[in-house]
């Protein structure tokens, strides 16, 4: 794979990344004026429990199918790769059928124990019937990404936001008709259905693919013993790459959880009430981050298109390609985090309040706003390591970052409120982003430029957000509402002098 694949491929997971995030934002705004905060936040706290479920049963296998399928393609062994996809999509499936099973058997128990309250049971039996159809869209979405056929995992998934703003939009329109108010089981109604229309088109557009990345070594005549000692074999070589990622991302999700009910207790030891914190708690992690992290959606789309081909420079020991590919990926995505910090900080928070008509997102977006270039290296570095087999790196990394992030929400939080939460967040990140960071310098060799990843950045950044400031000024004055305006205008210029100076100053090398 060459720069241009790695290029192609951000362009196109972007592009329906964006479209799902703008879909997103629709339905956020659409069901924040059409429930209370409060149903936000329990909509919030259910989910860490399901995507804990689904970290169990899929975790790192994903990644390693996507991988080893990348691996085995370079080496021209499709039909083994074939194989590796088939086993692990079986077991997958098997695991996460037998984890939603239990989650629904044991609902009101997870409930009452974990999230302070029998509430929350309907909504957890609602999400573990997603789970296996969710697994099932990750595992041969990972596939096609190995194959490098990237336009097929970005259309499924934006099927599933299309499937499940249609059938929230549907649901919470007969509610109403019906003389009752669309709650929390409405959006989880809609995840259940976009889940169930994904995997189906991933399954058909496997079956219609299959035979198109066989080989003469299908020719040959297989025994279903062969098929099950290789798959069987696959599976644990897929194992050795998984198993720190999951473990990783089950303690991840396992912290996670135990943050969404911790915070509203302490919240409400620094003087609010149950439903008041529970409201605030639903505002950051239901408005603010959705908005904080949507630029993310470029690094994501660029990380996900990084991963086969730093694994296929690893396996061929081509270290140049590699640092060159890396250094393009932090570029880009440091240029991007320190863009986001003016635009949050001067537009991005008055945008959000406009949107999601609400005071409190205003002031939790300029505070977040700081997270952005750390969250943004972090995701290609992360893939970078799991792809050179450094999955545990990354697992020892984000632990010790969540451990000093609920330190910090259990001993600040009290003193200084929701701030002390969002400060938390920022240092666990920039702890992950540094270790990483040193870490594949160490194993790769590759070189950081502090004028490339900071200097330039920061000051193109402070140039092209400082100069809107009389537009807004003139346009605020005049009664309209600028932010959208002049975000747009300090962004777009962001850019135009990313490319100037990548043309004639080639600091983007």
């Amino acid at each position: 794979m060459s720069a241009k694949s790695i290029v192609k491929g951000t362009v196109i997971f972007a592009v329906s990344g964006i479209l799902c995030r703008i879909m997103g934002f629709i339905f956020r705004i659409y069901i924040s004026r059409i429930m209370p905060a409060s149903q936000i936040g329990m909509y919030q706290m259910v989910m860490p429990v399901c995507v804990l479920g689904q970290a169990a049963a899929v975790g790192g296998l994903s990644t390693a199918v996507t991988k080893y399928t990348a691996a085995y393609f370079a080496q021209k062994k499709k039909d083994k790769g074939y194989i590796n996809f088939l086993a692990t999509l079986l077991y997958c499936t098997a695991v996460s059928v037998i984890t939603a099973l239990l989650i629904a058997k044991n609902a009101t128990l997870i409930s009452k124990i974990f999230l302070s309250g029998s509430l929350c049971t309907s909504l957890l039996i609602i999400t573990a019937y997603s789970l296996p159809f969710a697994c099932i869209h990750s595992v041969i979405s990972s596939y096609f990404i190995g194959l490098e056929l990237h336009l097929l995992p970005a259309a499924a998934q934006v099927t599933e936001q299309i499937i499940r703003i249609t059938c929230v939009f549907t649901f919470a329109g007969i509610a109403e008709q019906n003389g009752s108010t669309p709650d929390a089981s409405t959006a989880l109604y809609g995840i259940l259905a976009g889940e169930i229309g994904s995997s189906l088109f991933c399954f058909i557009a496997v079956i219609f693919l299959k035979n198109k990345y066989k080989t003469e070594e299908t020719a040959l005549v297989r025994t279903p013993l062969y098929y099950i000692s290789e798959g069987i074999l696959q599976l644990a070589v897929n194992y050795r790459l998984a198993l720190p990622i999951t473990a990783n991302r089950v303690c991840l999700h396992l912290i996670q959880s135990f943050e969404a009910v911790l915070l509203p207790m302490m919240l409400m030891t620094c003087g609010q009430s149950s439903e008041d914190a529970l409201t605030t708690y639903g505002v950051l992690t239901g408005m603010t981050m959705p908005l904080v992290l949507f630029p993310a959606t470029f690094t994501n789309a660029m990380s996900q298109a990084l991963l086969p081909d730093i694994s296929k420079s690893w396996q061929t020991g081509n270290l140049s390609r590699l640092n060159k590919s890396m250094n393009l990926a932090l570029t880009l995505a440091c240029n991007l985090g320190i863009m986001c910090i003016p635009g949050f900080f001067f537009y991005g928070a008055g945008f959000g309040g406009i949107i999601f008509d609400n005071s409190e997102v205003i002031s939790q977006v300029r505070l977040m706003g700081l997270i952005c270039p750390v969250v943004f290296l972090s995701t290609p570095l992360s893939s970078a390591l799991n792809a050179i087999g450094k999955s545990g790196a990354v697992f020892i990394s984000s632990l010790i970052a969540h451990l000093i992030n609920l330190a910090l929400v259990v001993f600040i939080i009290p003193r200084t409120g929701i701030n002390g939460y969002c400060c938390g967040l920022i240092i666990s990140h920039l702890f992950v982003c540094l270790y990483m960071m040193w870490l594949l310098k160490k194993i790769t060799g590759c070189s950081y430029s502090v004028k490339t990843l900071a200097a330039a950045p920061v000051m193109r950044s402070l140039i092209c957000f400082f100069a809107t400031i009389p537009v807004y000024t003139t346009l605020h004055r005049a009664g309209s509402h600028s932010e959208t305006l002049c975000l747009l205008l300090g962004g777009g210029s962001y850019i135009l002098a990313c490319i100037v100076s990548y043309i004639f100053m080639h600091d983007m090398k």
